[in-house]
């Protein structure tokens, strides 16, 4: 007796699909990144009261601050800068979640979307 074969194939990876996806994700992680450095050059420009040279006085004293810090309080700063970005980051992602999980839709999908 000869052993049977499955009569189903392994399906091969729609490599397109794959690419179209990777891009949709890469687009969506670009605009958070993009928004979240907004968001924080629209909290500087708070500081600075709305105004240009206001802002550009603040930032100006931040950076002669920063410059005669020592090392550790420099790597403190540091860290409180990094972790208010990914914060912001994790907020603006969380509100376009949605964006991320169209992003695994099948590239196939013809269906009419916009039109009601």
């Amino acid at each position: 007796m000869t052993p049977r074969r499955s009569s189903t194939r392994a399906t091969s990876i729609n490599w397109g699909a794959v690419a179209a996806c990777a891009l949709r994700l890469t687009g969506w992680f670009a605009v958070n990144v993009l928004a979240a450095a907004g968001v924080l050059a629209l909290i500087l420009f708070a500081i600075g009261d709305f105004s240009l040279p206001v802002t550009m006085a603040q930032l100006a004293n931040l950076a002669d601050r920063y410059v005669a810090a020592n090392a550790i309080r420099r790597d403190q700063f540091d860290q409180e800068v990094i972790i208010g970005f990914f914060a912001i980051l994790l907020l603006i992602a969380f509100f376009r979640r949605g964006g991320f999980a169209r992003a695994f839709e099948d590239a196939s999908d013809t269906r009419d979307h916009g039109n009601a």
